[in-house]
């Protein structure tokens, strides 16, 4: 039977898949790497949107709340109120004394309360004159006068007046999270400070999306401050004075804290393996001292590359396989080599040794024309 054969030199097939596989190998492995960085890139920057996102949330509820207690503050009824107490120069001589009512039953008082009800988030407003004593509350304040509180002295500047927000407060009867925001009455002729409108506000909602234990595809968020202390993160909050190690990772990458609204990714080694770690400052601490709170969306590399670290490790696998096919039949080829040149030594000493006679008679045998008997 007709059969077909293809017959090569194991040289030049060997040269042959020198020439192809070789660089196809490299190029492998640089398109391998530079997908795995590509991957990165794109998870951390869909990481750093969310982040972005959380800390807009975060940055607009707390100012939302700022403008809601400031609200009051400028109102006309609280400043007549405030500016009757400070002309009066006895706070035990209030609008609600002379109404008859004490204070809780003052018009001032039942104001505050409407502002609560229509507020949800207050879970109480009090209003004080520049020397701090109680002129109006939503319910029976603990104290009556706060001149001694370090909090109310820092609203009331000696006169000069500042907005400032408190740490976080847990509210045992609520079971909620909370933060006094003070701010300053201001006199309408003397933008002098006569007196503190101080609203304890409902915060829950701003710091519940990073209590989930998981957003998105298994990425985690946490909300820490400017020390690395987390404020609010899964199985931590800010009583817990957990620190994050993806804030150190973080503050060591970047050399220092963040400013503003400052918001990027990187790739930060920790403990457990590489992390992708998205960042945005929400720009509080401008206004707010106490406020440096900084959102972090993480989570491990190599869940993050999942969906397609098995096609890489699938062409990884191909080349590391096609190289060392390549080096098996190199050792082969220099093997086979090695063995044709050692057997035509061995023919070459055998005929040096072999007797001149024997040779000739050898050769005239060769040569020697066939004949017939």
């Amino acid at each position: 039977m007709d059969r077909l054969e293809v017959r090569v030199s194991i040289t030049k097939l060997l040269l042959g898949l020198i020439v192809v596989i070789v660089p196809l190998s490299v190029i492998g492995l640089l398109l391998t790497e530079r997908s795995d960085k590509a991957l990165d890139n794109s998870v951390g920057t869909d990481f750093k949107v969310i982040a972005q996102q959380l800390g807009n949330q975060v940055s607009q509820g707390m100012r939302n709340r700022v403008a809601a207690v400031n609200a009051i503050a400028v109102d006309p009824a609280v400043v007549s109120a405030v500016s009757a107490e400070a002309k009066a120069g006895n706070a035990t001589a209030g609008a609600g004394k002379k109404e008859g009512g004490g204070m809780l039953g003052s018009s001032l008082s039942q104001l505050l309360r409407e502002r609560k009800t229509l507020n949800p988030e207050f879970l109480s407003l009090v209003v004080t004159d520049q020397n701090g004593n109680v002129i109006a509350a939503t319910q029976q304040p603990p104290k009556a006068s706060y001149a001694q509180d370090a909090g109310w002295q820092a609203v009331y500047n000696n006169g000069q007046g500042v907005s400032k927000v408190s740490d976080i407060l847990d509210d045992e009867f609520t079971k909620s999270s909370y933060v006094n925001i003070g701010v300053p009455v201001k006199d309408p002729g003397s933008a002098a400070t006569i007196g503190v409108v101080n609203g304890a506000v409902n915060i829950n909602d701003i710091l519940s999306p990073f209590r989930e234990a998981q957003i998105g595809n298994g990425a985690r968020a946490e909300l820490v401050s400017d020390d690395g202390t987390i404020v609010s993160g899964p199985n931590a909050d800010a009583f817990s004075h957990l620190k994050s190690p993806h804030f150190d990772a973080l503050r060591d990458s970047l050399g220092g804290g963040l400013h503003g609204t400052q918001s990027g990714w990187l790739r930060a080694n920790l403990q457990n393996g590489p992390h992708l770690v998205a960042y945005s400052g929400t720009g509080l601490k401008q206004h707010f001292s106490n406020l440096g709170w900084v959102v972090l969306v993480s989570q491990d590399e190599h869940i993050a590359a999942a969906p397609v670290r098995g096609l890489e490790r699938f062409a990884l696998a191909m080349v590391i396989l096609a190289l060392f096919m390549l080096t098996l039949l190199f050792v082969y080829y220099y093997l086979h080599r090695k063995q044709e040149f050692e057997d035509i030594e061995h023919r070459m000493r055998a005929d040096q040794l072999r007797p001149a006679g024997e040779e000739t008679r050898s050769s005239g045998d060769e040569t020697r024309p066939a004949t017939a008997h």
